[in-house]
């Protein structure tokens, strides 16, 4: 066990090390960087970004692919959403032991019974140590869920990191009035006139 312990931060220690040691010299304002080929024209190549490495950073740190990402706000939900499914699990697995073992020392005829729970009859003491039971497996199933939510959050954002979402793309809604004849009588009719630009 402390080997594997050991193993961990280890290679915690070496990824972290390796992260550090990359520095971007390209400024904020620029996405590409310039580069002079052998024929001695300058072409400007791309930064790429890549989703599998937002993905693994989220596998490995939760939020950690959301920062990548340039989406620092979703870090801040991921890791709300993790810590209050967290509450809850911890919370029903006290309740579901506590129970457990109060359910076994009333079978067994053991002396440590629970002052607050002496009304209560052993099926009720088993009824409440399976629904806490059932609400710790459900928070770990959400906690699962919100953890490979967020990888595939950050996998995806990282595809349409560089998706061109141009300011000039619009929607007008404007209400206005159509003029028709009916039966040779000019009548108006109400509407919504939607204009889309792009």
């Amino acid at each position: 066990m402390k080997q594997k312990i050991l193993f961990t931060v280890c290679l915690f220690i070496f990824i972290s090390f390796k992260l550090s040691a990359q520095i971007d010299n390209i400024p904020k304002n620029q996405t590409s960087l310039p580069s002079i080929q052998d024929n001695g024209q300058t072409v400007i190549k791309e930064k790429f970004h890549s989703p599998g490495k937002a993905a693994l950073f989220s596998t490995f740190a939760p939020g950690l692919g959301q920062i990548y990402n340039k989406q620092t706000w979703k870090t801040a939900v991921v890791y709300a959403g993790l810590g209050v499914v967290s509450y809850f699990a911890i919370s029903n697995y006290n309740n579901m032991s506590k129970f457990k073992d109060e359910y076994y020392n009333r079978i067994n005829n053991n002396g440590n019974l629970l002052a607050d729970y002496t009304t209560y009859s052993d099926e009720s003491i088993y009824k409440l140590y399976e629904a806490y039971k059932d609400n710790f497996h459900l928070m770990v199933i959400i906690g699962a869920g919100i953890y490979a939510a967020q990888i595939l959050d950050a996998y995806v954002y990282g595809y349409l990191f560089s998706f061109d979402i141009s300011e000039d793309i619009s929607l007008n809604i404007i209400p206005s009035v159509f003029p028709f004849k009916y039966g040779g009588v000019n009548c108006n009719s109400l509407g919504l006139k939607l204009s889309l630009k792009f």
